[in-house]
């Protein structure tokens, strides 16, 4: 059992033996710094051979990587079939663009996200510890996946999001038997979640804190098997992982999980890490050599899932410790115009954050920080059809005809450029 029951400051280093901590570290934080935990593993030295990696950890699911996790008990893991998720080129897009493209496809999670790697561990750590339920504060993707994994499990999930959500993904939380709460503002669900898991013992997965200090520090470590899975299926590392991020629990998991195989000897150098946000509170801490994340100005991103003007110490960190690239963008134009072209050139149709992973590449391939030939990943984050909304919006209309060929011929040639007359 490699995991210690230790947590670490990612800033300060200081160490706790506590499974409690769930607002960061209590030495460093001040009313402007917090910094997140993470759990602590006593890492087997290796020969770093692959086919080692692969005896140590020869399934796919996660069980495979349980001593990887931050796991003390022994029981069945409850699982409803995460990770092992497609590594698919982009054959079409990497040649436009001069890059060997690939995505990592998330979407074929079992509730269509990556989020489903995080609370596969979360709810199972709340079972271990025996926890009344799971509490989250989600607008969608998060919340969906928690009560999906809670419903699994028989642990009861509490959902406190903002009224007027969108409507699918309420939908899709809902159905899963959580106890939906809506309220006004997100420091609203933030007091309620406190108090739960003050008062009341219930297990928290997202942030209920400010300075912001991200989800669940145990629940975290299961975005480190990506990084595992990269490992396993590529016969040589990307030079880059672009990753949409929110408060960057994705991004700092990945990394962390490549700086485990680097530990163990297995890998030399951690990939560049690629952090990508619509209104960049952590690209402008990172690119002005700064520690404290200030907020920034949001202008209305369509990218709901990454959209925030805070920013997390451990995005920070990730990008530190793979000497990575940090990108914000600037409006809905080109987030809306990559995801039609994931869409329409590879047949990839995610929502509006993941589609943002193309428009950061185009955007630092354009400024020279990513060079043609250089293997990159995009990591891709949930499925479009959770918010079919925004994609209807900025779609044209659907031409009607009277079902004459002379009719269709022209709607083809004249709004889609599409001649099949001879």
């Amino acid at each position: 059992m490699y995991y210690t029951g230790k947590v670490r400051c990612l800033y300060c280093g200081e160490e706790y033996e506590a499974e409690d901590m769930f607002e960061g570290c209590l030495k460093c934080h001040t009313d402007k710094f917090a910094s997140n935990l993470t759990p602590v593993y006593d890492l087997p030295k290796t020969d770093g051979k692959k086919e080692t990696f692969m005896k140590m950890f020869p399934g796919s699911n996660l069980e495979t990587y349980r001593s990887l996790l931050p796991f003390k008990g022994t029981e069945k893991l409850v699982d409803l079939g995460v990770g092992n998720t497609a590594l698919t080129k982009l054959d079409r897009l990497g040649e436009t663009l001069g890059v060997d493209l690939y995505i990592k496809d998330e979407t074929r999670n079992p509730t269509w996200g990556h989020k489903d790697r995080l609370n596969a561990v979360l709810i199972n750590k709340a079972v271990e510890l025996k926890a009344p339920g799971v509490i989250y504060a989600s607008t969608g993707n998060n919340g969906a996946s928690g009560a999906a994994f809670a419903a699994k499990a028989g642990l009861p999930c509490i959902i406190m999001t903002v009224t007027g959500v969108n409507q699918t993904l309420e939908t899709f939380m809902q159905i899963y038997g959580a106890s939906l709460i809506g309220v006004k503002t997100t420091p609203d669900r933030w007091k309620v979640l406190k108090n739960m898991v003050d008062e009341k013992g219930w297990y928290p997965a997202t942030n209920y804190v400010v300075p912001i200090v991200g989800s669940n520090p145990w629940a975290i470590d299961g975005y480190k098997v990506i990084a595992y899975e990269l490992y396993k299926n590529m016969d040589e590392l990307p030079d880059k992982i672009v990753v949409p991020i929110c408060y960057g629990d994705a991004l700092f998991g990945i990394m962390k999980g490549f700086s485990e195989l680097k530990e163990m000897g297995f890998i030399d150098k951690i990939p560049q890490m690629v952090s990508v946000e619509d209104y960049g509170p952590v690209a402008k801490a990172y690119n002005e050599n700064k520690e404290i994340i200030e907020p920034v100005e949001s202008w209305g991103s369509v990218a709901s899932s990454m959209s925030t003007v805070w920013g997390t110490y451990h995005s920070l960190y990730a990008l530190k410790k793979s000497n990575g690239l940090a990108i914000s963008l600037e409006g809905n134009k080109e987030i809306n115009e990559a995801q039609i072209e994931l869409a329409q050139t590879e047949g990839v149709y995610c929502e509006s954050a993941s589609a943002s992973t193309l428009a950061g590449l185009k955007r630092l391939m354009a400024e020279g920080k990513i060079k043609k030939g250089e293997k990159v990943v995009l990591l891709i984050t949930a499925s479009g059809v959770k918010d079919t909304k925004v994609t209807a919006s900025y779609l044209p209309e659907i031409p009607e005809s009277n079902a004459k060929m002379e009719d269709i011929y022209r709607i083809l040639k004249d709004t889609y450029h599409l001649q099949v007359m001879d």
